[in-house]
């Protein structure tokens, strides 16, 4: 959550969750469980997410891991494992990653991906630098 506005209170915890069941029912997408199998441990999400850059409607590949878990190369195996299927399963046609300009570990994952700086946004009361991907 280093990147993240603040930590989220209880309700706002509730719902998070809430909005990420409901984006199944809205879009047949949303966020996963980030398993450590070996330990059968969950260590975090990843996912698409629908997000509002600048008016318009965009999806985000999403990731977030316990910092235990950094640098281990699993956010860029998840990103990849997330674009193929939103790409190819889903059909969508671009994708964005939402990055704080100080993630440079972030901004790595999706370079290493085949995504590229597009423009720096406000959103959340902070600059984000928008991440974009298309299908050729």
């Amino acid at each position: 959550m280093e990147f993240y506005p603040s930590p989220y209170t209880y309700t706002q915890t509730q719902e998070h969750i809430k909005s990420i069941m409901d984006s199944y029912q809205e879009n047949g997408f949303g966020l996963w469980a980030t398993i450590d199998k070996s330990q059968s441990l969950l260590i975090g999400r990843c996912g698409l997410i629908t997000q509002q850059v600048d008016g318009q409607k965009e999806v985000e590949i999403g990731y977030l891991l316990a910092q235990e878990y950094w640098g281990c190369g699993l956010a860029t195996e998840a990103a990849d494992a997330i674009l193929n299927y939103a790409l190819t399963e889903l059909g969508l046609h671009r994708l964005i990653s939402l990055i704080d300009p100080r993630n440079v570990a972030s901004q790595k994952v999706a370079l290493k991906n085949g995504m590229k700086y597009e423009k720096t946004s406000q959103m959340w009361g902070k600059n984000v630098c928008v991440y974009t991907i298309q299908r050729k």
